[in-house]
């Protein structure tokens, strides 16, 4: 189970050691095809492609972190390159804004960090469409990446976090947003907690809705790193969900769960976190 001393890591450091622990765990030649299939999916200018193999800053982000726990500096490097010539790019969204803050936390070590005033209004301002716990968790990435302002955020998170009540049924990745930004700020979350295990489905992993048939690789990824964030005992449910990891493996990739064949990088560096927290959580 997770130890006291892995409180203070920030949170995209967890996510990309788990990838890692995923990835050192699968035998040599398993880790030659990822390799190789996340060396394809990078752009000649540097960036990650999509499904339709076209550069895209959401992907890049998961080719970047996959790099990182593959230790494939090569492609990081062609990568800063890229990142460089985004910084003064004005037409990036909300996601995307969010998304370079965590990319250049970690790549450009060096950079000024954001302050809390900006990083408020690119999230709750520019992106006030966005779902709310979504944009508590964008917003509690980004701070605790930073490593600034986090008393004062929190603060002013769990007041807002105290009063949120979500309109309707939540998917299971914003359920576990929810559930990982009250535990973040100090925030009761055990009904969260129970509500985001109800979409784990028997002989499988978790669903987006408990409506849906078919478990999927993102909410059983998303759903299985917030339970063991929040001490969750993953030992009952650990084996189905771990075979349900196993059999959406593809040539050097992780397919969706859903029925969908195509291979990408999100659901690659999903797939991994999802077999590196299992592990994580055996030990």
């Amino acid at each position: 189970m997770q130890t006291s001393k892995n409180q203070n890591i920030p949170v995209y450091l967890k996510l990309i050691q788990n990838v890692k622990s995923g990835f050192n765990v699968l035998d040599k030649n398993i880790q030659q095809q990822i390799l190789d299939f996340l060396k394809s999916q990078q752009h000649k200018n540097g960036s990650f492609t999509n499904r339709a193999g076209n550069p895209d800053f959401y992907y890049s982000l998961f080719g970047f972190w996959l790099s990182l726990a593959t230790g494939n500096q090569h492609l990081i490097e062609k990568f800063k390159t890229y990142v460089n010539h985004q910084k003064e790019n004005h037409s990036l969204g909300v996601i995307e804004q969010m998304i370079l803050v965590l990319i250049n936390v970690e790549l450009l070590k060096s950079q000024k960090s954001r302050s809390l005033i900006s990083l408020l209004k690119i999230v709750f301002v520019k992106g006030r469409k966005i779902e709310l716990s979504y944009q508590f968790f964008l917003l509690t990435l980004a701070v605790d990446a930073q490593n600034k302002h986090k008393t004062i955020y929190y603060f002013f998170a769990r007041i807002g976090l105290f009063f949120y009540k979500p309109y309707g049924n939540l998917p299971c990745s914003l359920t576990a947003a929810l559930t990982f930004a009250k535990q973040k700020v100090g925030l009761k979350f055990i009904n969260e907690q129970e509500k985001l295990i109800s979409y784990y489905k028997k002989e499988g992993g978790f669903r987006v809705f408990n409506s849906i048939f078919n478990s999927d690789v993102l909410s059983t990824a998303v759903a299985l790193f917030v339970l063991r964030e929040t001490q969750y005992d993953l030992r009952l449910i650990a084996p189905d969900c771990l075979g349900f990891i196993q059999q959406n493996y593809n040539s050097g990739a992780f397919l969706s769960g859903d029925g969908d064949k195509t291979r990408d990088l999100e659901y690659t560096f999903y797939g991994l976190l999802a077999l590196g927290t299992l592990i994580e959580d055996g030990e």
